[in-house]
């Protein structure tokens, strides 16, 4: 792992903010590998956060949009028995990556990784029963149509977690020139009442996490918790 961190680290030196943005947002070659390392690394601690907050139960089938390199798969599946993780990455990169580290539970059938974006999730009504969306949801073309989206493909009863970071915090970032989009509670509340949701709860979560690479008061999200009624 210490290689691999050396030689991401190496990738990056130097980079500018506006490839950085880009890379951001669709990964993409050797760069696009380097920060896709360095986000698993990053959001270590917020994905344990959202995970747990999805709360996975034993048989379930989980959505994920936006896994990146899918470094934190293995350790997601361990969380109850037989779960199963379907990742949708609009970066075929990322996809790439994450199929050659999740190699044994493609093969054992645990693992499905397609590039595919939030508005157009290639699975049928019902498939999942939960799904969740970490740092992603900036890249969605329409947030009310990717929720919609993925409600469609959620079971009665299903639950959707989002993190993201909230409009603060993104100001100490370029996000807005680069075309992230940074969303509020009421929007996010709103949004999701409106593509079907029943019931919709919003807390911050501030990441203490070691390697962010910001102060904590600039780490700041929104973990959203929308569930469904039959």
């Amino acid at each position: 792992m210490t290689s691999r961190t050396d030689s991401s680290s190496d990738a990056l030196a130097g980079i500018d903010i506006d490839t950085l943005m880009s890379h951001l947002a669709c990964p993409a070659g050797e760069t696009g590998l380097a920060v896709g390392d360095m986000m698993e690394r990053v959001n270590a601690a917020l994905i344990d956060a959202a995970f747990t907050r999805l709360d996975p139960q034993a048989d379930e089938r989980i959505v994920e949009i936006g896994p990146g390199n899918g470094g934190h798969i293995e350790s997601v599946l361990t969380r109850a028995p037989r779960l199963t993780l379907v990742g949708l990455d609009i970066s075929p990169t990322m996809t790439t990556a994450a199929r050659e580290r999740n190699a044994m539970l493609l093969a054992r059938g645990r693992v499905a990784l397609t590039t595919a974006d939030a508005a157009s999730i290639p699975y049928e009504n019902a498939s999942f029963d939960k799904a969740i969306a970490i740092n992603s949801v900036y890249f969605w073309p329409d947030l009310l149509a990717g929720l919609r989206e993925i409600r469609r493909v959620l079971r009665d009863e299903g639950q959707l977690v989002i993190a993201a970071m909230t409009p603060e915090a993104a100001l100490s970032m370029p996000f807005s020139r680069h075309g992230f989009r940074v969303y509020g509670p009421t929007t996010f509340r709103e949004a999701c009442f409106e593509a079907g949701f029943d019931h919709v709860q919003i807390e911050r979560y501030v990441d203490h996490g070691a390697a962010a690479p910001a102060p904590a008061a600039l780490r700041t999200f929104f973990l959203v918790r929308a569930s469904c009624m039959q």
